[in-house]
């Protein structure tokens, strides 16, 4: 004979289990007769739920948050998945989304874990990728590094593999001439004063933009 909830007031009885049908990976649960909640595959097999299975309210909320624990785990998952992310990056999202501290705690844990967060690997993608789009000097870059949260040293040891002095004044170069061509009608004197901001705002140090200004613009 079934048990019902009436049988005992500190008891809940989980009276039925439905496979969700837009998300299969998903399980409604039904107490007393009515929906309670829903919870992912994970956490159905990991408390084991069945149907005619008594829990307690303490029980409830333990699945109730380890079904939060688990979204919020496969959100930080979906994010990264797009492309590599530093751990302040994954941090912020979650925390745009207004998830529990705690929550986003155990999400960036569990990517660590599965060695998901690496902030070398993301430095480097990020230096690659804003070379190749948009270029700026390794001063910018530092800056930019240190915006999404990559440490010092890390900053320190990567920034080498993408920045010498040759490169580097190539890549002033490049974005010298690009500026020359939209202020090439001005007077000399106000060609090498914007050639030469331009390239400081860039990221250029100064004395790489004043040399890279006077050779081409070299009247």
């Amino acid at each position: 004979m079934r048990r019902t909830s009436c049988a005992s007031p500190f008891f809940m009885l989980i009276t039925k289990i439905e496979q969700q049908k837009k998300n299969k990976t998903r399980f409604s649960i039904f107490v007393d007769d009515k929906y309670a909640f829903s919870v992912s595959g994970d956490v159905y097999v990991r408390f084991v739920l069945h149907q005619g299975q008594e829990i307690t309210e303490t029980e409830r909320t333990q699945i109730e948050n380890a079904e939060a624990e688990s979204s919020v785990r496969r959100i930080a998952l979906r994010y990264r998945s797009y492309r590599p992310r530093s751990k302040k990056e994954i941090l912020e999202y979650l925390q745009k989304k207004g998830y529990d501290d705690s929550h986003i705690h155990q999400a960036i844990v569990f990517l660590d874990e599965m060695k998901l967060l690496n902030d070398d690997e993301f430095a480097r993608m990020f230096c690659r990728d804003r070379l190749r789009l948009k270029p700026v000097g390794k001063a910018s870059m530092k800056h930019l590094l240190f915006k999404k949260g990559i440490d010092k040293q890390t900053v320190e040891n990567i920034l080498p593999e993408f920045y010498t002095e040759e490169s580097e004044n190539n890549l002033a170069m490049k974005e010298a001439e690009r500026k020359y061509k939209r202020v090439k009608s001005l007077p000399i004197i106000t060609q090498k004063k914007r050639i030469f901001e331009h390239l400081v705002r860039r990221g250029y140090d100064t004395s790489l933009s004043r040399k890279v200004t006077t050779q081409l613009v070299n009247q």
